[in-house]
Order: structure tokens, then C-alpha cells, then sequence
């Protein structure tokens, strides 16, 4: 039996993300770049057409992906903005709102708050298309 008859059964027992992923890590291996090496990954997360669109749409580009922490404290800041600015709620009671979060996650809150305020200032964004926290 050559190599290649031994090979095909065990190809053609892949799903198609295991084939995707295997392309990557041949991509990660045969080039060794290190930005490479979480790619594989991916195909087990989005469908062969979504991983085509962000693969074309990305080709060449290095990204980083932010933490759960900072859109932990992300979020965080832009329900601050919302209960203040456009709720119109008191600082001190928005920030009672702010369940489960460290002191330090706080303070980080309020320092982004205040960036958000300038952004919001200095962009044209439409305040009157934002929607009311309805989880509430």
C-alpha cells in the first residue's frame, strides 16, 4: 500500500473545519510566523464561508483580538455613558448600577467613561438612534 492510499482514508474521514484547520497549521509550520499560529482555531469557531470572508477580507493584515476583560470594561463604560448622558442619571447613581465589578474594574470604567465622553464630542454620532437600555 503506498503512502497516499494510506493517506486518503484518514483525509476523507475530515470535516470540512478539521481540513481548514489543517491548511492553517501547514500555513503556520511552513512559513513560522507566530501570528499564524492561533488561525487553525478559527475554523473550529466560524463556517468554511465566514473563515473565507474574514481570511480575504484580513489577507495580510495582523489583528488582536481584545480580552473578555476589555469588553468587560468596554461595555461597562458605554452603559455609563448611556445612564448618565442619555438617561440622564446621576454619576453616583450609575455607578451603583455597575454590579460585580472590582474597584480597580470601576475606576478602570470611569477612565474610559471620560475618554467616551470626548469621542462622543468630537464624532458626528447620532444620539438620538441609541436605544434605551431595555434589559432593565
Amino acid at each position: 500500500m503506498t503512502m497516499m492510499n494510506k493517506i486518503k482514508p484518514n483525509l476523507d474521514s475530515l470535516q470540512l473545519s478539521d481540513v481548514y484547520s489543517l491548511m492553517l497549521f501547514i500555513l503556520y509550520k511552513t512559513k513560522d510566523i507566530p501570528d499564524y499560529a492561533t488561525l487553525s482555531e478559527l475554523c473550529y469557531l466560524l463556517d468554511g464561508a465566514n473563515l473565507t470572508r474574514l481570511l480575504a477580507y484580513f489577507a495580510g493584515k495582523t489583528i488582536t483580538f481584545p480580552t473578555e476583560e476589555e469588553l468587560t470594561i468596554l461595555t461597562n463604560a458605554l452603559l455609563l455613558y448611556q445612564y448618565i448622558n442619555i438617561n440622564r442619571q446621576s454619576y453616583t447613581d450609575a455607578v451603583s448600577k455597575l454590579n460585580d465589578l472590582t474597584a480597580k474594574q470601576k475606576e478602570e470604567v470611569t477612565a474610559l467613561y471620560v475618554q467616551i465622553i470626548d469621542i462622543v464630542n468630537n464624532y458626528n454620532i447620532n444620539r438620538e438612534g441609541l436605544k434605551k437600555d431595555v434589559r432593565r
